[in-house]
C-alpha cells in the first residue's frame, strides 16, 4: 500500500510547494455502500482507504514508488506523458500513471469541479497548471472511525474520562 503525506522541510527553502486536495466522506456516504455490503460495517471507511492505497501501490509499481500525474492531465483523465518529473518524494515517482483511476467517479467529479471552479477560477488563478503534480494518495487526513463523545462534556460516550480529540479520533477541530 502507498499513502503519502505532504511535507515541507524545516527551512521552507525547497523548490516545491505542498498542498493536499481533500474530499469529505461521511459515514452515510453512498460511496461506502459497497464496503458496508462486503461486511466491513462501521469500518467501511478503513476498507475504502485501503482500496485506494492498494491501487496507488499497484500504479507505482511497488517499492513504495508513488504514482504521479499533472493537475491538467488529472482533470482531463489522461496519463501524463512528461518524463523525469522532479519531486520532493524521496522514494521515487512513476510518471504516465492514471492517478485519476484510483478514485471513484463521484470523488473525481468533486475534485475536478473544485480544481476548476474554486481553485483556478476563484481563489487561486493559475493553480490548475501542467506543472502542478499530484502524488497519490493521501488518505489519512482524518480518522475514518469517529469515537462518539458527549456534546456537553466532550467525554467518550460510555467511557468516562476519555476525551476523544484531534484527527486520530475523528475530531479535527478545536473545542476550547
Amino acid at each position: 500500500m502507498v499513502c503519502v503525506n505532504g511535507m515541507s522541510f524545516s527551512k521552507r527553502d525547497s523548490l516545491f510547494a505542498n498542498s493536499a486536495m481533500v474530499v469529505t466522506v461521511q459515514p452515510d456516504d453512498p460511496i461506502l455502500d459497497p464496503y458496508k455490503q462486503d461486511g466491513h460495517g462501521v469500518l467501511a471507511g478503513i476498507a475504502f482507504q485501503k482500496d485506494m492505497e492498494i491501487r496507488a501501490a499497484e500504479l507505482g509499481g511497488g517499492d513504495l514508488v508513488c504514482p504521479v500525474q499533472s493537475l491538467t492531465d488529472f482533470i482531463e483523465r489522461k496519463p501524463t506523458k512528461t518524463k523525469n518529473i522532479s519531486s520532493s518524494y524521496r522514494l521515487g515517482v512513476r510518471e504516465g500513471t492514471p492517478v485519476h483511476d484510483i478514485y471513484p467517479k463521484q470523488m473525481m467529479d468533486a475534485l475536478s469541479d473544485a480544481l476548476i471552479t474554486q481553485f483556478d477560477q476563484k481563489t487561486m488563478p493559475g493553480y490548475l497548471c501542467k506543472e502542478g503534480i499530484l502524488h497519490a494518495v493521501e488518505t489519512r487526513t482524518s480518522s475514518p472511525v469517529r469515537i462518539l463523545r458527549s456534546d456537553e462534556t466532550f467525554q467518550a460516550i460510555g467511557l468516562k474520562r476519555l476525551f476523544p480529540a484531534g484527527e486520530g479520533a475523528g475530531f479535527a477541530e478545536y473545542f476550547g
